[in-house]
C-alpha cells in the first residue's frame, strides 16, 4: 500500500504544487486523477517513489494503480488537495 503525497495551497500566480506517490511497483501504471473524473497523467511504476508533474489546478487528486498485464486496478491510499488562494486585496 502506497500513499498519495504532496498537495497544499497555491497562491494566484504562485509556483505549482507537487503531488507524488510514496512508492510504486514495476509492471503497474499509476494515473493521477483530479476530482474523480479527469485523468491528468499516467506514469509507469519504477519500484520507488514517484513524482507526477506539478499541478496548478485546484482540486482533489487521487491515484489509480493498474496492473499492465492483468488490467486489474485499485485506488491508492489517500488524496492530495490543491487549494488556490487568491492574492489578498489591498485597500
Amino acid at each position: 500500500v502506497f500513499n498519495v503525497t504532496g498537495g497544499g495551497s497555491l497562491c494566484a500566480g504562485g509556483a505549482p504544487v507537487a503531488i507524488g506517490l510514496s512508492g510504486s511497483e514495476v509492471g503497474v501504471n499509476y494515473t493521477l486523477v483530479r476530482d474523480g473524473a479527469t485523468n491528468v497523467e499516467t506514469i509507469a511504476g519504477t519500484g520507488a517513489a514517484l513524482a507526477f508533474t506539478t499541478q496548478n489546478t485546484a482540486g482533489t487528486y487521487t491515484v489509480v494503480a493498474q496492473n499492465a498485464t492483468t488490467t486489474c486496478q485499485q485506488n491508492m491510499t489517500g488524496t492530495a488537495a490543491v487549494v488556490v488562494n487568491p492574492l489578498p486585496t489591498v485597500f
